[in-house]
């Protein structure tokens, strides 16, 4: 199955890690993954303020807390054999993969899908509205 992996940093290998994620499904241990190109380029792009701002990614949104601008980011595609499935477009993979493909991806080609808000009530509202 192609699916693609977003992330702040250039990899040559694709690494399980321990994440601290908000459901069950997020706390895996595993690459995590997501069916499009557009899930992951912004997950990317939102995890270089990981730190620095709070932000919040859906399939077509990302959502930054506060005013500070996003850095290019890093999208892998990948092929795997029986990923498991999780929400929201979401899935993980148990072992090392070696990607396909890399392409850097940068804020300004994404500038509709970026909204800043004020506020954690403005960016929860906005991440629950319909795409």
């Amino acid at each position: 199955m192609k699916l693609y992996h977003g992330s702040p940093f250039k990899l040559k290998i694709l690494k399980p890690s321990n994440p601290k994620g908000i459901n069950k499904f997020e706390n895996k241990s595993g690459v995590f993954l997501t069916k499009t190109f557009l899930h992951a380029a912004l997950y990317a792009i939102g995890k270089t303020l990981k730190g620095k701002a709070i932000f919040g990614v859906s399939e077509q949104r990302l959502v930054i807390l506060g005013n500070l601008k996003p850095k290019a980011g890093y999208v892998y595609e990948v092929e795997v054999k029986s990923p498991i499935r999780g929400p929201r477009g979401q899935y993980y993979f148990e072992e090392a993969i070696n990607p396909l493909g890399i392409k850097k991806v940068f804020p300004k080609n994404y500038v509709k899908n970026i909204f800043k808000v004020k506020d954690k009530n403005e960016l929860l509202h906005l991440l629950k509205k319909k795409s």
